[in-house]
């Protein structure tokens, strides 16, 4: 699979010298990136596109390519795929839709590419496919425009174009991590979730993994190579068509028939994969998995200048099964420091006596640090409420905090507050390598996954999965 990601040339058809078809986008997102290969543009006529040679077929090519993207219409993709056996292209990139998509005749027309591309020995992403993204190479096939994305271990394979288009660009303008990879698989008449899979679990460059699915044909090949990546990486799994309503979009998007959720959940629990509800859930979790070390336990300290903070925070532990340990005599001595004698500090911890007596930072500064001491808090949550009475140097407070205490997972929330002053917060916090969330318990769902994830791991590896 290494060609889809870091190829050292790439022939493009579907570029025009107008500037106006979909293949000169993906060009102008390659050079956005970076990326170092060979582009050779095909057109009958043009000589340049884009200041780049063009080249009227795969066969008049100067130098065989790594890969091709096709970037036209359907009725010519038979055509193209052959061409590309003849020229020896061994990897090829289709986003025509019309296919299995269709229904009907596109379901033929499918077999009928698939069979071209299986008889030429290529290897076809797609159709109906906007095709990878690699950070490392700055490799990017995608047909809408992208701005430059961050380099980040977090590598996504997914059924939709969506991780490739809208979804990018809102990581790259309002997000602090970034991607390793991404491949958008469309209708998989090929390259199925099992070969991206495969070599994201030996990829350096990926530290965990988002799937987006709306079906897998092969089960247990999809389950066996799940627990083959889970005990080293993590894996997130948001499954389309739970529904029959979402089972039908699922054919009607990619032709792919939806399988029973209840036959997934069991599935990806045995492997070890972890099952989200939503693309939000699941950009929650890899932030927290991606940014926090590995919790001991289960036990979260909460430290909330508002006492709705607290509450919120102990029902979405008790709902997550995450645990609030007491706080013990000499964590009280310390956090005495900055509250008055008389407070009745618990876990979660209302802090606004200590607010009112030595101020907002010190407080929130102090309590944490007396919090995080203590051998049984295994995770910490501020829960902050964004007004300008509580604003105070939160990147110096726990920039001092994460190095202090850099075995213990820290997650932050906000509640209320003005959008300036909820994106000033989220940088400051994102910035520090603190996962951010909007809510309290979406904060808590991210400690419970990480605790989760971190323990079936922890498991695993005492006692080896056999076959079953």
């Amino acid at each position: 699979m290494r060609d889809f990601f870091n190829p050292a040339s790439v022939a493009v058809a579907g570029a025009s010298r107008s500037g106006e078809k979909l293949g000169n986008v993906a060009i102008a997102n390659m050079r956005r990136f970076g990326y170092a290969g060979r582009i050779f543009p095909i057109h009958p006529q043009a000589d340049t596109i884009m200041g780049l040679p063009a080249c009227p077929s795969l066969e008049s090519l100067p130098q065989p390519v790594d890969i091709a993207i096709g970037v036209i219409p359907r009725e010519l993709i038979p055509g193209f795929v052959q061409e590309c056996g003849k020229a020896g292209v061994r990897k090829v990139i289709v986003s025509a839709a019309g296919f299995a998509d269709a229904g009907g005749e596109g379901v033929a027309l499918q077999e009928k590419v698939a069979s071209i591309a299986a008889d030429a020995g290529v290897r076809m992403m797609g159709p109906n496919s906007v095709g990878t993204i690699s950070t490392e190479s700055g490799f990017v096939t995608s047909i809408l425009s992208l701005e430059k994305l961050g380099r980040g271990s977090l590598s996504i394979v997914a059924q939709t174009g969506l991780f490739a288009a809208g979804l990018a660009r809102w990581i790259a303008t309002t997000q602090y991590f970034g991607l390793a990879k991404v491949a958008c698989l469309g209708n998989k008449a090929d390259v199925n979730e099992l070969d991206i899979l495969s070599y994201y679990r030996d990829d350096p460059q990926t530290g965990l993994i988002g799937v987006y699915t709306e079906g897998v044909e092969d089960g247990r090949g999809f389950f066996d190579i799940l627990r083959s990546i889970t005990p080293n990486k993590p894996v997130l799994v948001l499954k389309g068509g739970r529904t029959e309503t979402g089972s039908r979009m699922a054919a009607s998007h990619t032709g792919s028939l939806a399988g029973s959720p209840e036959v997934y959940r069991g599935a990806l629990a045995q492997a070890g994969a972890i099952e989200v509800e939503s693309l939000e859930e699941l950009f929650d979790l890899a932030k927290a998995l991606q940014y926090c070390p590995e919790p001991r336990g289960p036990n979260l300290g909460v430290i909330s200048v508002t006492g709705g903070g607290c509450v919120m925070a102990a029902d979405a532990c008790f709902s997550r099964g995450l645990r609030l340990p007491p706080l013990k005599e000499g964590t009280l001595q310390e956090a005495k420091q900055v509250a008055p004698p008389w407070a009745s500090l618990t876990n979660p911890a209302d802090i606004w006596s200590a607010v009112e007596t030595r101020g907002i930072g010190k407080a929130y500064l102090g309590i944490t640090r007396a919090m995080a001491g203590q051998d049984d808090v295994d995770m910490l949550m501020p829960v902050f409420t964004l007004v300008p009475e509580s604003a105070f140097d939160m990147a110096d407070a726990y920039g001092q905090i994460r190095e202090e205490f850099p075995e213990k997972p820290l997650l932050a929330c906000a509640i209320g507050g003005s959008r300036d002053e909820y994106d000033e917060w989220f940088e400051a916090m994102e910035k520090l390598g603190i996962p951010a969330y909007g809510s309290v318990e979406r904060a808590v769902a991210a400690a419970a996954a990480l605790y989760r994830y971190h323990a079936w791991r922890r498991e695993r590896m005492r006692r080896p999965m056999t076959s079953t």
